[in-house]
C-alpha cells in the first residue's frame, strides 16, 4: 500500500509532497471505503469504527442501521455489547485493587465457595474450556478440579493442567473472578470496576452491565443483535439478547467513542499510572520459555517490530467487535458491530495473531506501515 500513497508522502523532484492533513484524508478515506464494502459483503446492520492517534481520534465511521426496519442510522452514541473486551476493564480493575491492597493476586482463586461444584461442572461438560480436542487434533488438558491456582493464574488464563505453566483462553474459569472479588471484600464487581476504570476515566457514557443505572445513555442506545438466517438468503434477521449481566469476562455496554475515550484514558494515565500499565501488558513466561500471547487481560503480541495489545468481543448470532492498540505507536483500532460477522476466524485459544484479521491487516497496511 504504500506505492498507493507514496504520491501523496514522498513528492518527486518536480511535485512538492502533499500536506500531512491531506495524507491522512487519504488513508482515511481508503479505510472508509474498505469498512463499507466490509460492512455489505458482511450483512453487518450497524458497524462503528473509530481510530485514534496520539490522543485524539483521527479517523471515525458509522456506516449502517442499528434497526430492523433500517430506520435509525448508526451514530456516533450507538452502543453493543462488547462482549470480551470487557476483560481489560477487569484487569485493570484487579490490578488496581491489588496495588491498594483490596485484594492480592497471589491469592488462592479456588476458595471460592462455589468453585467444587463448578469446577466439577466445567469438567465434564464436554465444552473445550474443560478439556478436549481441538479441531486441529491438538489435546487441550482439563481443568484439575484437586489443583489450587491463582487470581493472576485465571487473569493470565494459565489454568489448564498445571496452573501457571502455559497460555489457553478460558472464559468461563475467567468469568469467576468478579465473584471471588465480591465474596472477599465489601462492595459489588460493578462498584469496583466503576471506582478503578469508569470514573478515573470520565467514561460516564458506558455501562457496567444492563443494571447500571448511572449507564442510561449506553442502555438507550443499544443496538439490537442480529443473526444470519441461512434460510433466507444469510440475511441478518433478529436475534435474542444475550447475557448482558456484568462480571469479569463480559457486560460492559459502549459505543465505539466510548471505547476510544476508554483507551485514551489508559494511555494518558487517567486509570492507572504507567509503571501499572506496562506490568498489565507484560506476558508471563511459559514452561517452554516463550513468552505467552497474554499478559493480564489482554492478548500481546510483536508484529513486524510493532508491539500490539488487543481484545476481541464475541457473541455468537449477535455481536462482534475488537479493541486493538499499538501503544509505542500511540495508535488504537476500536470496531463495534450488532451481528457476529465481523469476527475473524482466528485462533484466539492459543495464540495472538490478530494481524490476520482482514479488517485489522488493512489498518496496519493504512496507518501503521503505510509511511514506511
Amino acid at each position: 500500500m504504500g506505492l498507493v500513497f507514496g504520491s501523496l508522502c514522498l513528492g518527486t523532484n518536480s511535485q512538492a509532497a502533499e500536506p500531512v492533513e491531506q495524507y491522512e484524508d487519504a488513508r482515511s478515506e481508503a479505510f472508509r471505503a474498505y469498512l463499507a464494502d466490509f460492512r455489505k459483503e458482511k450483512r453487518i446492520p450497524s458497524l462503528s469504527a473509530v481510530v485514534v492517534k496520539d490522543g485524539e481520534i483521527l479517523f471515525e465511521a458509522y456506516l449502517g442501521y442499528q434497526d430492523h426496519d433500517a430506520e435509525e442510522p448508526t451514530t456516533d452514541r450507538t452502543s453493543y455489547l462488547v462482549a470480551s473486551i470487557t476483560k481489560t476493564f477487569t484487569a485493570a480493575t484487579l490490578l488496581g485493587m491489588d496495588q491498594d491492597g483490596h485484594i492480592d493476586l497471589d491469592a488462592d482463586f479456588t476458595t471460592l465457595s462455589d468453585w467444587p461444584g463448578r469446577c466439577e461442572w466445567l469438567a465434564g461438560s464436554g465444552i473445550i474450556f474443560g478439556g478436549g480436542t481441538l479441531d486441529d487434533g491438538r489435546p487441550v488438558e482439563s481443568v484439575d478440579c484437586e489443583t489450587s491456582f491463582t487470581l493472576r493464574d485465571v487473569l493470565q488464563h494459565r489454568v489448564q493442567a498445571m496452573p501457571g505453566t502455559g497460555f489457553f483462553y478460558n472464559p468461563v474459569v475467567f468469568g469467576r473472578l468478579s465473584n471471588w472479588a465480591e465474596e472477599n471484600t465489601d462492595k459489588s464487581w460493578r462498584d469496583w470496576m466503576r471506582r478503578y476504570v469508569i470514573e478515573p476515566g470520565g467514561l460516564d457514557s458506558i455501562a457496567a452491565g444492563w443494571r447500571d443505572a448511572e449507564g442510561v445513555e449506553a442502555l438507550t442506545h443499544l443496538a439490537p443483535p442480529f443473526r444470519h438466517d441461512s434460510d433466507r438468503g444469510d440475511r441478518p434477521v433478529p436475534s435474542p439478547l444475550p447475557n448482558p449481566e456484568l462480571n469479569a469476562s463480559s457486560g460492559i455496554i459502549a459505543s465505539a467513542r466510548d471505547l476510544a475515550d476508554y483507551s485514551i484514558a489508559v494511555d494518558n494515565g487517567s486509570i492507572m499510572k504507567p509503571e501499572l500499565r506496562e506490568a498489565m501488558w507484560t506476558p508471563p513466561i511459559n514452561a517452554d520459555g516463550t513468552p505467552s500471547p497474554h499478559a493480564h487481560g489482554w492478548f500481546v503480541q510483536n508484529w513486524e517490530g510493532h508491539r500490539l495489545v488487543w481484545h476481541g468481543g464475541w457473541w455468537p448470532d449477535a455481536y462482534a467487535g475488537l479493541l486493538l492498540k499499538a501503544p509505542d505507536d500511540d495508535l488504537a483500532l476500536i470496531l463495534l458491530s450488532n451481528g457476529d460477522n465481523l469476527r475473524a476466524d482466528i485462533d484466539t485459544l492459543t495464540k495472538a495473531e490478530i494481524h490476520k484479521a482482514p479488517m485489522v491487516a488493512k489498518f496496519l497496511e493504512l496507518f501503521l506501515t503505510s509511511d514506511n
